[in-house]
């Protein structure tokens, strides 16, 4: 089975930038290449096993179609596109946020 491509959508891109700086202000550099690491590692997991996963569905009946990858400390949501063999990283949130909420917000 040949592995998916990995996408980030813009927003995905700001939220893991967004996640680097704010490493580095509350902790530092060491810290937020570490954290960063190990979330772009389950990431990268998702292209070999895109089910990986959970369906978004559980969540909420509007989050039908989407998928999400429950880290220690942050959610990873994304999109399946097998037509395309692509996995799209929409947002990656703070597992302390109300996850559901800033999500129907975005759609």
């Amino acid at each position: 089975m040949k592995n998916y491509q990995i996408g980030f959508r813009g927003a995905a891109k700001r939220d893991v930038d967004n996640l680097y700086q704010y490493l580095i202000h509350k902790f530092n550099k060491q810290t937020a290449d570490k954290v960063s690491g190990s979330l772009k590692h389950s990431i990268e997991r998702l292209s070999a096993m895109p089910g990986l996963g959970k369906d978004a569905a559980e969540l909420s009946e509007l989050l039908a179609g989407y998928r999400f990858l429950p880290l220690k400390r942050n959610t990873v949501f994304y999109r399946v596109h097998d037509d395309k063999q692509l996995v799209e990283i929409l947002r990656i949130y703070d597992n302390r946020m109300d996850i559901i909420a800033h999500l129907l917000n975005d759609r």
